[in-house]
């Protein structure tokens, strides 16, 4: 406008252009980098599980592949071993040693020692070339045995050594003058012997000196010719590098992604870039990569020397690791599957440089459009901004002229017809003074006598703890101590407190008024802190969300909870705050009442619940125990003893899980177990606990899947499903039991041909205490039970029914590992 001065912004203030503009940037940028961010991590995790799951199964694959290698070389020496003239010759050989005395066979075996070490051309014949090593050499060239199975070139140049010892240790025949004579304090000799019985062991990677590289052996029992006893042990030295390289060195892709073989030490066996021999760089990675089943990890390195973030895909060689330990658990050989993850993730992050390229550029677009629209409205804008200042000091004259033809436009008639009215209304505003006035004294009556109608005691008090109103409820409340008293009068006179509790109101108090000025509603905490809100109504109960506990007071026999609340004082006067007391006696002890109710009605479910599990295994103890009393027979008593003793076991356990022993010990005692077999128990269990019966029982076992659960837990679960079977068809009928792999689970049916569930109990039959049986026939908690058991391995388990036609019990549980067995029907 003509004759206006344009307002300055300082510093710290911003126009409405630039704000405008920064908005505008922020609405494109803020999306833009967040879209950015979520596009880079959510395919940095799509591309880690796919590459993940893609080098767990490469791993696998690659495990399978040496895992078969490593049994066929086993399989071919076994050739040697199970030779009758490698039988006989030893067995020559124990009969010799044997007729000799202890000193005489340990006086010959050193003397012979010594000539071997010395190279002695008579001793080294008569090992090199007799008819034991003519034979090592036949098979290792392939010309005796089957000329199908002859052994590969690659086989033969990785093997080092190849040499029999006796029953004492010391070298019978040998293909080359390499191996040392007396071998019985080896570890692979050990092992290999164990203890006169046999066993198959394979040596993991060493550095050996007479064949100067890296090798693993493999150590084969002789067995006598009646397989009672060892009678010697085959010795294979391998090169493992030469002898794994052409599996795992031609398993690559990409520019660094390929197969590595590892023993349980993190030694590496066999690796395209890693010499065989070395440890991996990183210590803390072999537990990552060493588990006993396939699977991948993301590793804080890549076990190559670097340390960068990597995924690596692992699996074990499940029979080459039985054999190296005896035990799959205690160690073996493992794949490596590892990629470069700057290789891995090169596409996410080409996709995000170009991403950010074009955002920057639309960044820029987005400016120069911000700059643009922002002038178009902010001058427009000061216009009206000017107007308003002068509507304000009363001297807007000329109407405000703007010709945008949008809001703006609208905005400016709305202001010139705001200023017209204006003038109109201050004509009349005396009158409105007036009758505003007389609502605000109608409203402060009204709100007295509200007051004055509420239950609760309510008391308005100042800063220096000075009571100036009391409505109705607490003149009776507190009549002895105002009794004789005008207002105003002390707040702690009034309230008969202990000295804690005055001293907690009046922190409270002192806290929620701070020189006289109060600035929003306090409301306080239990231990006297405070927290602002909003102003509210002071009589809506309110829900205590503080760890501390309830704010309440104690006056008397009289338990109250207390609340504080602003009260805006009058001209010219200091606010107040206000106090409400509710008087909770009644309710604390409604409460206690309660708790304790809950408290009785959960010991009889505990004690309803371990009776109802225990009848099972009790009964089955009762019938053992009077079928010892009748047994003749040691050797079957012993065998009823042993089930008695099972059961018992089973008790125990049921008492450790309601009393939740169980549930502390139950994660690290689950094991993979087989549900056919679970369910043959359990059945077992439930005939011993019923007279001898005409019932037909027909069993259909084919799930091949293994769980990983608590075997007991299993056979509760199915000795209840099976109990309340045969007891709905009063022991008579037919009893149909199947298992099946179905999409990932195990799926058991049990179905029954007694009278059925009728249908209006069929969605009761889990619910604690639900029985048709009658009093002393049931406790109704066997379904309720095997309902919980089952969710707790994540499983399902429904009935379905017609009455008349029987019911069917169908329980469903995730699989954790797949079999291959397959097992026929059996029908009784």
């Amino acid at each position: 406008m003509a004759g206006s001065t344009p307002r300055s912004f300082g510093p710290a203030q911003w126009g409405l252009q630039s704000k405008l503009i920064v908005s505008m940037l922020l609405v494109g940028v803020i999306p833009l980098a967040v879209g950015l961010g979520m596009a880079f991590y959510q395919g940095s995790q799509e591309i880690r599980e796919v590459s993940g799951e893609s080098f767990k199964a490469l791993a696998t694959e690659t495990a399978k592949k040496l895992d078969l290698l490593v049994a066929e070389e086993v399989t071919r020496t076994s050739r040697i071993v199970k030779d009758p003239l490698t039988v006989l010759a030893l067995e020559q050989r124990r009969d010799m040693v044997q007729a000799m005395t202890e000193e005489a066979a340990r006086a010959a075996a050193g003397e012979q020692r010594a000539k071997w070490e010395a190279k002695n051309p008579a001793t080294v014949k008569a090992i090199t070339d007799n008819k034991l090593a003519a034979l090592l050499r036949e098979y290792f060239i392939g010309s005796r045995g089957d000329p199908e199975q002859l052994v590969p070139q690659v086989v033969r140049t990785a093997t080092k050594m190849l040499f029999i010892t006796d029953v004492q240790g010391n070298l019978v025949a040998a293909l080359t003058t390499l191996p040392r004579f007396a071998h019985a304090e080896s570890a692979w000799w050990k092992g290999a012997f164990n203890k006169g019985i046999g066993q198959l062991y394979i040596e993991d990677v060493y550095f050996d000196e007479q064949a100067a590289t890296y090798v693993f052996s493999i150590s084969l029992p002789i067995m006598d010719s009646l397989q009672y006893e060892v009678v010697g042990v085959l010795h294979r030295i391998i090169d493992a590098k030469e002898f794994f390289s052409p599996t795992t060195h031609t398993i690559r892709f990409g520019k660094t992604g390929h197969v590595m073989l590892i023993d349980s030490r993190g030694i590496v066996m066999s690796c395209p870039i890693l010499p065989t021999g070395v440890q991996l760089s990183d210590s803390d990675l072999i537990p990552l990569v060493t588990p006993m089943s396939p699977g991948w990890v993301t590793a804080p390195s890549d076990g190559h020397g670097h340390r960068s973030t990597s995924i690596i895909g692992f699996a074990p060689l499940p029979e080459t690791s039985r054999a190296t330990r005896g035990s799959i658990e205690e160690g073996g050989w493992h794949t490596f599957v590892w990629q470069s993850s700057d290789e891995l993730f090169a596409a996410v992050k080409h996709l995000l440089t170009w991403m950010t390229v074009f955002g920057l550029v639309a960044i820029g677009l987005l400016a120069t459009l911000g700059v643009m629209a922002a002038r178009r409205i902010v001058m427009p804008v000061r216009q009206l901004q000017e107007a308003a200042r002068s509507i304000g000091r009363g001297e807007l004259k000329e109407p405000i002229t703007i010709r945008t033809g949008d809001e703006l436009e609208e905005l400016a008639e709305e202001i010139n017809r705001m200023n017209r009215q204006l003038e109109a209304a201050f004509a009349g505003l005396t009158d409105q003074v007036k009758l505003k006035t007389e609502e605000v004294q109608s409203l402060q009556q009204t709100t007295d006598q509200i007051l004055e109608a509420v239950p609760s005691p309510i008391l308005l008090i100042d800063h220096n703890e000075q009571v100036h109103y009391m409505n109705q409820a607490s003149r009776v409340a507190f009549s002895n101590a105002a009794a004789g008293q005008s207002l105003p009068v002390p707040l702690f006179e009034l309230l008969p407190l202990d000295p804690s509790g005055q001293s907690r109101l009046q922190k409270e108090l002192k806290s929620i008024v701070t020189d006289g000025v109060r600035t929003a509603v306090a409301t306080l905490d239990p231990d006297g802190g405070r927290a602002v809100q909003e102003p509210r109504d002071p009589l809506a109960q309110v829900q205590q969300e503080s760890t501390a506990g309830p704010r309440e007071l104690h006056m008397g026999p009289f338990v109250y909870r207390y609340e504080w609340f602003h009260l805006t004082g009058r001209p010219a006067e200091r606010e107040r705050i206000g106090l409400i007391l509710r008087n909770m006696t009644d309710d604390s002890r409604l409460q206690e009442q309660l708790i304790q109710a809950e408290k009785s009605g959960s010991i009889g479910t505990l004690t309803a619940g371990i009776g109802h599990e225990l009848n099972n295994p009790l009964f089955g103890i009762l019938g053992l125990g009077e079928a010892i009393q009748d047994e003749s027979d040691l050797s079957r008593a012993k065998m009823l003893a042993k089930d008695i003793v099972a059961h018992g076991r089973r008790m125990a356990s049921i008492i450790r899980d309601f009393t939740g022993v169980a549930a502390r010990e139950a994660k690290d005692q689950r094991t993979l177990v087989d549900v056919n077999e679970q369910v043959r128990q359990a059945l077992m269990s439930v005939l011993q606990n019923f007279p001898p019966t005409t019932l037909k029982i027909e069993e259909d076992y084919r799930a091949t899947g293994r769980l990983e659960a608590l075997p007991e837990e299993l056979q509760r679960v199915f000795t209840n499903v099976l109990t309340n079977a045969v007891q709905a068809m009063g022991q008579q009928g037919s009893l149909l039991i199947q298992s099946e792999d179905q999409r990932g689970t195990v799926l058991v049916t049990i179905r029954d041909s007694g009278p059925g569930i009728p249908k209006q109990y069929l969605s009761k039959v889990f619910d604690p205490f639900f029985t048709t049986r009658g009093q002393g026939e049931g406790s109704g908690l066997g379904l309720t039970i095997a309902r919980r058991l089952v969710q707790k391995y994540n499983g399902s388990i429904r009935l379905e029914s017609q009455e008349g036609q029987g019911a069917t019990c169908l329980i469903t549980f995730p699989i954790v590992e797949s079999g291959v067995r397959r097992e026929a029907p059996v029908r009784s």
